[in-house]
């Protein structure tokens, strides 16, 4: 079907700088690249050379994720060569050195914008992470978060899966203690790596996902925190469709490691223009006027639920 033109042009970088990580979650949707990656590290002159390049081609907005971006040996040096070249800075961090107040009060002065993974509380977090000290590291980096003098653009990931669904309201409740905190994203699972090996197992259907959003929204709201769901069609929403995270997607090139031919670790550049990796569009969605928007249904879902319909809606946005 024909989609839409992109309006908005690519001016967003997504770099994996590293693959290693102290967690190994149960979903977690990077699992074969860590294993195949985690041995060959970016050179801080690959990196710089990758941002510099960018910058000259336009791009103003660098995410670092990985693995763990904050693992990287230099990631204090990335992040201000970054700011220094202009860019709008965006760390994907599962907490592990932020929980350090020295390692944060180093690194926060040069991130605009923050993301970090919170899958449960306690003991059920360091379940899902596999990490006994998962838990324990998030809690403080919440409170060096809180801590942090500048200014701070805060979000909140879950992956939710049959394991935590139940413990999004505790979730919540956990992560708005934090008052900087202003962004609170229910994930879908992706089913890659370790997410599709479990997807069966673990995944929620929409309409458990979107009944819990519901749930959570007046919460969220008294609370000032937006909430966001990601990897549910915007029309199984239903009257909260504004919540869907597709509709706020900004095009970007995805950066990370890549087999060459010979054999060596190289990279590859992955244009994004919608939210539609590992996704796709049912015939039914010719007729919503969100089509283009909406980044549709992830195909392993489809082939796990191949009754469930998606119901196009009539309606503008923004």
């Amino acid at each position: 079907m024909k989609l839409p033109p992109v309006a908005e042009p690519l001016r967003r970088v997504e770099l994996h700088i590293n693959y290693q990580c102290v967690n190994s979650c149960v979903f977690c949707s990077e699992r074969d690249h860590m294993r195949e990656f985690r041995d060959h590290p970016a050179s801080f002159s690959e990196i710089a050379g990758i941002l510099r390049r960018k910058r000259a081609e336009g791009f103003r907005h660098a995410t670092f994720t990985g693995g763990e971006p904050t693992l990287y040996p230099r990631i204090w040096d990335v992040l201000s060569l970054a700011r220094d070249l202009g860019y709008a800075t965006f760390l994907i961090s599962n907490g592990c050195a932020l929980s350090m107040a020295k390692a944060s009060r180093r690194i926060l002065p040069l991130v605009d914008e923050l993301c970090l993974s919170v899958h449960g509380t306690g003991g059920l977090h360091d379940r899902l992470t596999r990490n006994p000290k998962a838990f324990g590291r998030m809690s403080a980096t919440l409170e060096n978060v809180e801590a942090h003098p500048g200014k701070l653009f805060v979000m909140v990931n879950t992956v939710v899966s049959r394991l935590n669904l139940a413990r999004l309201p505790a979730i919540l409740d956990l992560v708005s203690g934090c008052s900087r905190v202003q962004h609170f994203l229910l994930s879908h699972m992706a089913p890659e790596g370790d997410g599709l090996r479990r997807y069966s197992r673990l995944v929620v259907r929409h309409a458990e996902l979107a009944a819990a959003a519901a749930g959570l929204a007046g919460t969220a709201a008294r609370k000032g925190i937006a909430l966001r769901v990601f990897g549910v069609p915007a029309c199984l929403l239903g009257g909260n469709w504004r919540m869907s995270n597709d509709l706020y997607f900004s095009p970007r090139v995805t950066i990370g490691r890549v087999r060459l031919p010979d054999g060596s670790p190289g990279w590859f550049e992955e244009p994004g223009l919608r939210p539609t990796r590992e996704r796709e569009y049912r015939p039914a969605c010719a007729r919503c006027s969100l089509l283009g928007r909406c980044g549709g249904v992830f195909k392993r879902y489809r082939k796990e639920f191949p009754g469930e319909r998606v119901r196009p809606l009539r309606v503008r946005f923004p």
